[in-house]
């Protein structure tokens, strides 16, 4: 599973299915957010090998990684990220892995066969 960016705001949650996105309010972003908050061209996100780094594109407002503004940042599973108002939290394993087996309610059971 490609890592993602869960929203913890009203937001999208985002799917990180290219080697770049470029977030902002212009039309030509990957990601669009809608907020006089987020600058036209804000920052991009790039998975660098199997990290994904944040770069923020001197916005106005700033990009932060676990509550700290930065000019660039490494974002881990469990981070989170702030664009403008939008926060999200950094999910999925960069090289598809999960980190912990699924619960065992995770699946539904599976019927008896019959006559069994």
């Amino acid at each position: 599973m490609p890592q993602h960016l869960l929203s913890l705001t009203d937001g999208p949650s985002i799917l990180i299915d290219k080697p770049i996105l470029l977030f902002g309010r212009h039309p030509e972003c990957d990601i669009r957010l809608d907020s006089k908050k987020v600058s036209r061209r804000h920052c991009v996100v790039a998975q660098v090998n199997d990290v994904l780094v944040v770069r923020d594109l001197a916005s106005t407002n700033g990009v932060k990684v676990n509550g700290q503004r930065v000019a660039e940042g490494t974002l881990r599973p469990g981070d989170e990220l702030q664009v403008g108002s939008f926060r999200y939290q950094v999910c999925g394993d960069p090289l598809g892995r999960s980190r912990e087996p699924p619960p065992a309610d995770a699946y539904p059971p599976v019927p008896p066969e019959p006559g069994g």
